[in-house]
């Protein structure tokens, strides 16, 4: 096989798993339940945002669950 035709497959298979991740991410985050705003300040949250997903800070004490966001969570600490 050419060398020009591997890299076209690794290529297609790279963004093919990059994809089935990011359904996965989506779909993990879509089924944890979380509050629908910051715990603190009362900032929206979107589930399906995977900026909001890897930014946010998720303190859990047990069973209860609080959601903070990237400026209250500088804030308190």
């Amino acid at each position: 096989m050419s060398n020009n035709l591997q890299r076209k497959i690794n290529r297609k298979k790279f963004l093919e798993d990059e994809k089935k991740a990011e359904k996965e991410l989506q779909n993990k985050i879509s089924n944890i339940f979380l509050p629908d705003n910051c715990s603190l300040c009362n900032r929206g949250f979107d589930k399906k945002s995977r900026e909001m997903a890897m930014n946010w800070m998720v303190v859990a004490e047990g069973e209860t669950k609080a959601l903070v966001c990237p400026q209250c969570w500088e804030e308190r600490t």
